[in-house]
């Protein structure tokens, strides 16, 4: 492996690619990666050590190469204007709570799962939906609906923590929160 680059320790992206380099060799140097990912030596050495922030078609290939999806995450929260207003936007609508209290929510709306799950097949099983099924339907979709928007505060509250953010592999904008 090459050598490690003091100054760029805590960048993610040097992380990602040093963390790359234990499974694929090809990444174990700068020079290498460069020319895997197709970004110019100097442009991804400066990416790491922090001197100018990479687009957004550098992160996806970065985070495709590497097996890091949690670049992405950090791009699309901290560097691009559109994720940051999303983020910003979805928060408000959002109420602070503990972790506890959330997943205090989430249990009581995963509950009755079982009876989702066997309304749904009964529903589903002769490839129709008839008209007197349609209110069933209606409940079953409303249930899933508050599951898993419990999901995406509990994912929110997550991603909100610099600490535990990029450990995971997650796209806080593929979905209103």
């Amino acid at each position: 492996m090459g050598r490690k680059a003091s100054k760029a320790t805590d960048n993610i992206y040097y992380i990602a690619r040093t963390q790359a380099a234990e499974t694929n060799d090809i990444f174990s140097s700068r020079e290498k990666a460069a020319i895997k990912l197709g970004i110019e030596r100097s442009r991804l050495a400066r990416i790491e050590l922090d001197q100018i922030e990479p687009y957004a078609e550098e992160v996806d290939i970065m985070a495709t190469a590497y097996n890091a999806p949690h670049l992405c995450t950090d791009y699309c929260s901290n560097i691009c204007p559109i994720g940051i207003r999303r983020l910003e936007e979805q928060s408000k609508h959002v109420e602070p709570s503990s972790i506890e209290r959330l997943v205090l929510k989430f249990l009581g709306s995963t509950q009755s799962m079982e009876d989702i799950s066997r309304t749904l097949v009964e529903i589903t099983q002769d490839g129709k939906i008839d008209r007197d099924e349609i209110k069933d339907l209606q409940d079953v979709f409303d249930a899933m609906t508050s599951v898993s928007a419990n999901i995406d505060a509990i994912k929110f509250w997550i991603m909100s923590d610099p600490k535990l953010k990029p450990f995971f592999n997650f796209d806080p904008l593929d979905k209103e929160m």
